[in-house]
């Protein structure tokens, strides 16, 4: 097979690739995410060194403590997720801009349906984590079904994910059966992993 054969082949198959998969990840989202995973993360010790209020201790059957944790955690939660999820959509929705693409599209469309429903599965489980009382395995499960969702959009994204994924799976399951390192583990999943990724990403793709 001749060099120009093999040139042809080579630009049908990427351009085969760029109409399956979504490759405008931006390194910049997942250094972003990671810094307000390790944010959250700090906040969280911070607030369990300096209180009687133990994450740990959420089985104690004491109504104002589940009550006050419960409704930190929940704060931090939903905070960490906005402000994570808002930067991370901006800079790949800026990195698709500058390729001349368009972000929404049915690659993208399909990608962000399959990547949603192990999360709101989650979230639904921690719910009803919370009615139980047993919000100390609500760290493990966000860890456990985030790395789900990667997984399930494996083949519709950049080949790192897949390595992602099974990282914060392990990570997760760690988490369920070393609670007391259950704050730890989460920070190494959703802070340090994120910011190595983002970091090996835009080396990779964004220079």
């Amino acid at each position: 097979m001749t060099n120009k054969a093999i040139e042809d082949l080579n630009q049908i198959k990427s351009i085969m690739e760029r109409s399956t998969k979504f490759l405008s990840l931006s390194g910049w989202s997942g250094i972003w995410v990671g810094l307000c995973g390790l944010i959250a993360a700090s906040v969280l010790y911070y607030w369990q060194t300096s209180s009687t209020y133990s994450y740990e201790n959420l089985t104690l059957e004491d109504p104002y403590q589940t009550a006050y944790t419960a409704e930190m955690l929940l704060v931090l939660a939903i905070a960490t997720f906005v402000i994570a999820v808002v930067g991370g959509f901006f800079f790949t929705i800026r990195k698709t801009r500058k390729q001349g693409k368009s972000f929404l599209n049915q690659v993208t469309k399909r990608l962000l349906v399959r990547f949603s429903i192990p999360l709101i599965i989650a979230g639904i489980l921690c719910l009803i984590l919370h009615k139980y009382h047993l919000l100390q395995f609500a760290l493990p499960t966000t860890l456990l079904f985030y790395g789900l969702a990667l997984f399930s959009v494996q083949e519709d994204t950049v080949k790192e994910v897949k390595a992602i994924a099974a990282l914060e799976i392990v990570l997760g399951l760690l988490a369920f059966y070393f609670l007391d390192y259950t704050l730890l583990l989460w920070a190494i999943g959703f802070g340090l992993v994120h910011l190595l990724y983002g970091i090996i990403l835009w080396n990779k793709y964004d220079k």
